[in-house]
């Protein structure tokens, strides 16, 4: 058992899918100090099945948010984070077996940085592969650009996610985009490390982001508002918030919505009033 690491996982109906990333954790060759399951309002039997697994493991921890939202959630589990580290996870992801002894390894060996960046690979509903990299450059803007600071990339300080305020509960949509943005903005020390296996994250249409952008219009908008004023002391990153919108705008065309590429405009004055 490793005493840096916790990992955090909402859950919410997934009694049918919760077990593969259960299994992946099981399967660690170190486990983490503690594991908290937050089960976020489910309706149907994810709470008997996070319980059955839950049965002889002393390191988890299963409670309960009803408030809606995988923010919520996190910020629930985020409270009883005890350890130095914290290892946010979605509950249709899986681990690599070595996941977990990797981090760990990788986090004493670069004296401990505020965050630990780390690749994943995308696997859509028909099996293809597609691995998001390790990138170089200006961490900032690879972020606004490529999210490489999405939920399951990365190991950050518990101190540090604290410090910036946690998951934004106020955003269904992008809350990772926008809590990365956050925590870059701090100017954390960051190390980048290509462990032996990637974490590997499922897209299918029942997950949080899903596989379109034209069903949840407005989400993505939003949480680009909230990056926005988040870089309030970086001009040029905040310049590029528009490019950003540029390019949803073009997914909204490519999926025969051209109508929704103004939505942003309905939310621009929303964010800057709370």
């Amino acid at each position: 058992m490793d005493r840096l690491l916790t990992v955090v996982i909402p859950v919410r109906n997934r009694a049918h899918l919760v077990g593969r990333t259960l299994q992946s954790l099981a399967e660690q060759t170190v486990q983490p100090a503690a594991i908290v399951l937050v089960d976020n309002g489910s309706t149907d039997s994810t709470a008997q099945v996070l319980s059955d697994w839950a049965q002889g493991r002393p390191n988890v921890e299963i409670i309960s948010e009803p408030r809606p939202g995988a923010a919520c959630a996190r910020n629930a589990g985020l409270a009883r984070v005890r350890t130095p580290y914290v290892l946010f996870f979605d509950s249709d992801d899986q681990m690599p077996p070595r996941h977990i002894e990797e981090v760990a390894a990788a986090i004493r060996a670069n004296n401990q940085p505020q965050i630990l960046e780390f690749e994943s690979v995308f696997i859509n509903p028909e099996g293809k592969r597609k691995l998001s990299p390790l990138r170089g450059g200006d961490e900032l803007e690879n972020h606004i650009f490529h999210a490489t600071l999405a939920t399951q990339r990365y190991a950050v300080s518990t101190e540090l996610v604290r410090r910036v305020g946690g998951w934004n509960e106020a955003l269904p949509g992008w809350n990772d985009l926008e809590l990365g943005v956050r925590l870059l903005a701090a100017r954390p020390t960051l190390a980048k490390v290509r462990l032996s296996s990637p974490v590997e994250i499922f897209t299918h249409a029942d997950s949080i982001t899903g596989t379109d952008f034209s069903s949840k219009a407005g989400q993505w908008e939003r949480a680009l508002d909230f990056c926005e004023q988040a870089l309030s002391d970086f001009p040029r990153h905040r310049r590029l918030i528009d490019y950003r919108r540029a390019i949803l705008a073009g997914r909204y065309r490519r999926e025969g919505r051209p109508e929704l590429a103004g939505t942003g405009l309905l939310y621009t004055s929303d964010a800057a009033d709370e």
